[in-house]
């Protein structure tokens, strides 16, 4: 298998990476908001942006499956590379999934940026709604932080490691 990442998996890893860092600040604007219209405004945004984020996510995350890994890992660092990167994607993975999760649940529509609006009566499920709110809310405010700050940190250490 070839050593790099494809043009197209590249792009979406930067989109996605781009898509990730608003949705974490919108959540993180929502959860510490001291006004309603910035919770609200916040609310609206990450959202609208989530959806995007869903298609983004969601295309990555079966491109990587379809094609695999670059090159299996043989160092303990590049299997913890490997594991993190699994971590990601699973956090990002049910992340996109308990976001609409526990909207659908209460039958709210998911709206686009008042664009138009994705709607799933799922109220049989709604003893689903208080565990999707919170898988989501714990991954997305401290699971996924962590794996980024550690995804990052590798980053950096393969960057000058591998620099000469």
């Amino acid at each position: 298998m070839d050593r790099h990442y494809s043009p197209l998996s590249r792009i979406l890893h930067w989109l996605g990476a781009m898509a990730v860092i608003v949705m974490l600040t919108l959540g993180f604007m929502m959860f510490f908001a001291d006004s309603r219209e910035v919770k609200h405004f916040s609310e609206a945004a990450h959202i609208g942006v989530g959806f995007f984020a869903f298609l983004l996510i969601g295309w990555r995350s079966v491109l990587r499956l379809y094609q695999g890994f670059p090159e299996p890992a043989h160092t303990s660092a590049e299997r913890v590379a490997r594991y993190l990167h699994y971590a990601l994607l699973l956090t990002m993975l049910v992340l996109i999934v308990t976001g609409p999760l526990y909207l659908f649940t209460e039958n709210d529509p998911l709206s686009v940026f008042g664009w138009f609006a994705v709607s799933f009566d799922l109220r049989v499920l709604e003893w689903i709604h208080e565990p999707a709110e919170e898988v989501h809310k714990v991954l997305g405010t401290y699971i996924l932080p962590f794996l980024l700050i550690l995804h990052i940190g590798g980053g950096v250490r393969h960057f000058y490691k591998h620099r000469a």
